[in-house]
């Protein structure tokens, strides 16, 4: 598979996209990969594929942004510091999902991982974000490997997250096997090379959010019904 730079790569940020999530066993995952590797570019970073990403979420006191979630709010956030390991370099970012089913990301570079909040932060954040900042705290960590895939005249990034982990409270969970593969768009459309090949192996379109999964199994207090057919559906994925 042919090499892109970074810079080469940000050209297709997507910052404002429609995303579509997939979740598989890494065996599938190398199946396709075999079978669309000349049809993608790979993110080469000072020769290594593969990066790796320490992010950092944040919510409220009453775990505001996970209930908006979990009840499947139109409108929704997340609040996270994502530390791209092997450039060292540390963004803020807000995640914005709006009535119109679109992702729009927001980030700026931090110089270290933070631990609060600053309410000075109102100014940088979307005007229809109404919490205050400086309520907010971290409450779940997670850690992941990640390819970047990149199909320049679709218009279409592919991420692979693999190796993944997540934390809260002293607990960790390892994701042993598990892949989530998604595939990011300015125009909707499953056309594209490995969505056709996810749907020949009979993998589906799906929602997953790494942040809510992760609050569900490491904060058991937390109400989880809509998020238990998911885990039902990972712890099943981590066992074969």
């Amino acid at each position: 598979m042919n090499a892109l730079s970074l810079s080469e790569i940000e050209v297709l940020s997507l910052l404002d996209r429609v995303d579509v999530k997939f979740i598989l066993h890494e065996t599938q995952f190398r199946q396709i990969l075999d079978r669309v590797r000349n049809r993608y570019h790979v993110l080469e970073v000072q020769g290594v594929r593969g990066g790796r990403y320490y992010t950092t979420y944040f919510d409220t006191p009453d775990y505001f942004m996970y209930e908006t979630h979990h009840n499947g709010a139109r409108v929704r956030f997340k609040v996270r510091w994502r530390w791209y390991e092997d450039s060292g370099v540390i963004f803020l970012e807000v995640k914005e999902k709006s009535n119109k089913d679109r992702t729009i990301k927001r980030r700026a570079v931090i110089p270290e991982p933070l631990t609060t909040l600053d309410g000075s932060l109102r100014s940088w954040l979307p005007t229809s974000y109404t919490i205050d900042p400086a309520t907010l705290r971290p409450v779940v960590w997670n850690r992941f490997r990640r390819l970047m895939l990149a199909d320049m005249e679709r218009q279409e990034r592919i991420t692979v997250d693999l190796d993944l982990r997540f934390g809260a409270n002293g607990q960790t969970r390892f994701m042993p096997g598990l892949v989530i593969v998604e595939v990011k768009q300015q125009k909707f459309s499953l056309q594209s090379p490995i969505a056709q090949e996810l749907h020949r192996l009979q993998v589906h379109p799906t929602h997953i959010s790494k942040y809510c999964v992760s609050m569900a199994m490491l904060y058991p207090k937390l109400k989880a019904n809509r998020f238990k057919p998911m885990l039902r559906k990972l712890e099943r994925i981590c066992s074969e």
